[in-house]
């Protein structure tokens, strides 16, 4: 049965009003990133994702379709354990969602991460692909969140591909691909905090580049 989008009176929030319900600024965007606040409203917190802050050109142009684009991902990965909610959007340029309440995997140096965290994010990352769906973005690490009681969730969708499609062969080919690199995420993590913790097999997945991460060398001459 298909998750249905939990009512937040955030939903019915203006643009005239985000400003006096902020409560702080979780991620300050710079040039064309959104900038990202924690809001509450009648007493209930909410994360809203903001490009109202970016360049002119990228505003109207660009950041339409990545509102709509990372919506449509959390609302076809809704219900998914360790994926926030997803309230609704604000404007054409602003969306909220559920805040969750931890620290980025990024913060946490050698020795710091307990073992088991390890094979949580594999299953969340897992139970993410089994809905066809690809993150795209995990290799950079502050996607990844541990809260304070040892849940993990995966944010930041803006990347995110949609496969299983009908009829939409490379878009499926596409998020496959995408999905093989999110499967490094996991060693990339233990290399970072627990290289004692790589196997043989993690090991194999961070020296072989994928198709992708190849073709992305060449272009880049690197």
């Amino acid at each position: 049965m298909k998750a249905t989008t939990p009512i937040h009176p955030i939903t019915n929030l203006r643009r005239r009003d985000l400003q006096s319900a902020i409560q702080r600024v979780i991620h300050q965007g710079r040039g064309s990133q959104s900038s990202v606040y924690l809001v509450e409203v009648d007493g209930q917190q909410a994360a809203v994702k903001d490009f109202a802050a970016t360049p002119p050109w990228f505003r109207r142009f660009v950041a339409p379709y990545l509102v709509r684009r990372e919506l449509r991902a959390l609302r076809v990965l809704q219900g998914t354990p360790g994926i926030p909610q997803v309230y609704g959007r604000i404007d054409r340029h602003a969306f909220a969602l559920e805040y969750i309440e931890g620290t980025p995997m990024a913060k946490f140096k050698t020795g710091e991460l307990a073992p088991e965290v390890f094979a949580r994010v594999q299953r969340v990352i897992d139970a993410v692909h089994e809905r066809g769906v690809a993150h795209g973005d995990l290799k950079r690490r502050s996607n990844l969140i541990l809260t304070p009681d040892g849940e993990v969730f995966l944010i930041d969708f803006a990347a995110a591909v949609i496969g299983q499609r009908p009829f939409r062969p490379l878009i499926n080919s596409l998020q496959k691909q995408m999905a093989a690199i999110d499967d490094k995420s996991v060693p990339r993590l233990k290399k970072f905090v627990a290289p004692e913790l790589l196997t043989a097999e993690d090991k194999a997945k961070l020296e072989h580049p994928t198709f992708l991460e190849k073709m992305a060398r060449r272009l880049l001459n690197r």
